[in-house]
């Protein structure tokens, strides 16, 4: 049975040392989540705000409340989540929290095309040089729509093209087009939009776009191609009788970094039932992926898009799967850590047996010279004394099996050391 034990002593400390990793990390985790989350949306009526009450119909499944926000949009909503007034929102593409803040997408999840609507009698609406004098409703302060609108002219160098910006977005810049106050509109946003079903329906404003998309696309990396079918809108009326190329920007689910773990599994879980469906612009199951982020991606939210839910959602509470997921991508790199500590634990536990032993060669090699230096008999029978004191030590020790040899070796030149000194005692009297 001692044996035994002591075979199993160098597994103590890094088994120790595993263990107290895991308390802390558990303790770390915050294992129970909040039952509140705040997420920052967009305007009442607009797609971003429709968006965000589905997603929280489905975490009220899990008895999570979620509070919406009413913003002017992706400008808007990354400054509430910089500032902390905010735990998750929806950005459109190109908009990026600042470097220092801890925020991370949890990924991409649609596309929103630039939209450009007019009165049908503009002569040339693809061209953005042909929009000088228009009235041109741009999004207001604060909307991705606004912050597009701009990318697109700086990329395009079109300040000297002189319109009328007139600060609408939304529900109000629909409006005003339909009602002529306008001459054009423009929009980033999904197709399902509720505000932009009017200027579907109506057939009186006309779909337009703005020419050779891919050029664009290259000049802004954020930007991709997409386009709606002949007859894509409306397949008996032909509705739009042509195809239309657009170009659209990928929008994300973002939250903070200090999001418990299972607010995000929860927001994961939301956006696959979301935004996984066919729809006019999108695959089944295009989103949500971590292709088009271009954010850093949350690693646990990267590694639920990857493998898929985890399997044992299905007997367990949410919250526990989730800490389970967030333990495993903590334990991977721990692993790494601790892999070398748990090969060095043997090494480490026999020069400790074997060095409980060798402290005590050192006086004996001492005494050994003291005794060839000095041959006189006191000082001899002193060093007598000395060795049986070591040898006293040496007894004592509480050794493994395996490591009494060395204890017994020693002893043998303890007895070499007393030999020589009987000798010279010998030839002394």
């Amino acid at each position: 049975m001692r044996d035994a034990d002591d075979a199993l002593r160098p597994l103590l400390l890094p088994a120790l040392a595993i263990a107290g990793g895991l308390a802390a990390a558990v303790w770390l985790l915050d294992l129970i989540p909040p039952k509140e989350l705040t997420f920052a949306a967009g305007r009442e009526g607009g797609a971003y705000a429709a968006m965000a009450e589905r997603y929280r119909v489905i975490l009220a499944r899990d008895g999570i409340g979620m509070t919406v926000l009413d913003t002017a949009g992706s400008v808007e909503n990354v400054a509430l989540l910089e500032s902390g007034d905010a735990d998750a929102a929806f950005l459109q593409g190109g908009i990026l929290p600042a470097e220092v803040a801890d925020i991370s997408a949890l990924g991409a999840t649609f596309l929103e095309p630039f939209w450009f609507f007019h009165s049908g009698q503009i002569d040339d609406p693809a061209n953005p040089a042909g929009w000088d004098g228009l009235r041109i409703a741009i999004g207001e302060p604060g909307g991705g729509t606004r912050y597009a609108v701009d990318e697109v002219i700086d990329a395009l160098d079109l300040r000297d093209v002189i319109f009328e910006a007139v600060p609408l977005g939304g529900a109000g810049a629909a409006e005003a087009l339909l009602e002529g106050e306008v001459d054009a509109a423009l929009f980033v946003a999904p197709i399902d939009a509720p505000y932009l079903q009017p200027l579907f329906e109506s057939g009186a404003p006309v779909i337009g776009t703005i020419r050779d998309g891919e050029a664009l696309a290259r000049r802004i990396p954020y930007i991709e191609l997409t386009h709606i079918p002949r007859a894509g809108l409306d397949y008996g009326a032909r509705v739009p009788p042509v195809r239309i190329d657009l170009i659209a920007m990928v929008g994300r689910l973002v939250a903070r970094d200090d999001l418990h773990p299972a607010l995000v599994d929860r927001l994961v879980n939301a956006a696959r039932e979301v935004h996984s469906t066919r729809g006019l612009l999108q695959n089944e199951n295009q989103f949500p992926s971590a292709n088009g982020a271009t954010m850093p991606m949350n690693p646990q939210a990267l590694s639920l898009l990857e493998s898929g839910p985890n399997p044992l959602s299905l007997i367990l509470p949410y919250w526990i799967t989730a800490q389970i997921s967030k333990f495993a991508l903590l334990l991977v790199p721990a692993l790494f850590l601790l892999l070398p500590l748990i090969r060095l634990g043997p090494w480490v536990y026999q020069w400790r047996m074997g060095a409980r032993v060798w402290r005590h060669y050192g006086d004996l090699m001492n005494i050994d010279r003291e005794v060839l230096a000095d041959p006189d008999p006191a000082r001899l029978a002193s060093l007598g004394q000395e060795l049986d004191g070591i040898e006293r030590d040496l007894i004592g020790l509480k050794l493994p099996a395996r490591f009494r040899d060395r204890a017994y070796t020693m002893r043998l030149h303890i007895g070499m050391v007393r030999d020589r000194i009987a000798k010279l005692l010998e030839l002394n009297r």
